[in-house]
């Protein structure tokens, strides 16, 4: 019942183009078994190009030139449309990098940062993601790496150019303040809660809400497929974490619930 609730909610608010192809007729178009660049750039034509009132998270393209950002080009894509299937919601899709030090970063809510490598961000870049967080957006981090790496240990110093003094929060099951981010849409377990389930997430607080989230498990890297979804494989052919989709459902049902607890609180 809370689930149909929040959807009715949302949906209320955002609007589908009645002549929007569907994704699953999209999907069942392509057909080569390795996605392309102009493949996956062919998602967001027609009706996924107007932005307004829908569901979407824009991957960032730093000036740093050592930033891997493109890396998983399938993952934002396919994450979106198991949104899309699961929660009726409608979804915007453009997989372009996002160019921090213009205006169009104001036209978004959700960003993504993702390398396997160190990461900095110039003034003007920093300046602008510091505005951006104040008026509510929100930021998320994902460690390509899933080891630890250059790219975690950017995060504190470069969130901290963003929003002084801030510091990483351990985001635990027993965490009052963020209770429901991963219980959404589904019940699952947490992050953190044992090995078997990654390592838990962080979140750096501003203006009493959480605004930049980091996860060191390659969030990404378990979304991306290597053929689209079919009725006989929902959520496609997997290329990160071994290619289980019982782990990648957990993947997408962890991303379903904090896109629903971003966009509704």
């Amino acid at each position: 019942m809370r689930v149909k609730l929040l959807v009715g909610v949302l949906l209320a608010a955002f609007t589908v183009p009645a002549h929007a192809q569907s994704w699953a007729d999209r999907a069942m178009k392509l057909s080569s078994l390795e996605l392309s660049a102009d493949e996956i750039g062919a998602l967001k034509v027609d009706g996924y190009r107007d932005k307004r009132n829908k569901i979407t998270l824009r991957r960032i393209d730093p000036e740093d030139g050592g930033v891997d950002w493109d890396t998983d080009p399938t993952a934002i894509p396919f994450m979106l449309y198991q949104i899309n299937k699961r929660t009726d919601l409608p979804i915007y899709v453009n997989n372009d990098g996002l160019d921090l030090s213009t205006d169009d970063l104001f036209e978004h809510l959700v960003v993504y940062l993702t390398s396997h490598h160190a990461w900095s961000l110039n003034e003007k870049e920093t300046e602008n993601l510091g505005k951006w967080l104040k008026r509510g957006g929100t930021m998320l981090l994902d460690d390509c790496y899933n080891k630890g790496s250059p790219f975690t240990d950017s995060v504190q110093p470069e969130v901290g150019k963003m929003i002084p003094g801030a510091h990483p929060v351990i985001l635990m099951e027993t965490d009052k303040k963020l209770s429901d981010v991963f219980s959404m849409v589904y019940k699952t377990p947490w992050p953190g809660e044992s090995l078997k389930y990654m390592r838990p997430w962080q979140y750096f607080m501003l203006d009493d809400r959480p605004a930049v989230f980091f996860t060191p498990n390659d969030d990404g890297c378990g979304w991306e497929v290597s053929t689209p979804p079919t009725a006989s494989n929902p959520v496609g052919e997997g290329i990160g974490h071994g290619g289980d989709n019982r782990k990648r459902e957990l993947f997408y049902q962890w991303i379903s619930n904090w896109m629903m607890y971003v966009y509704s609180h």
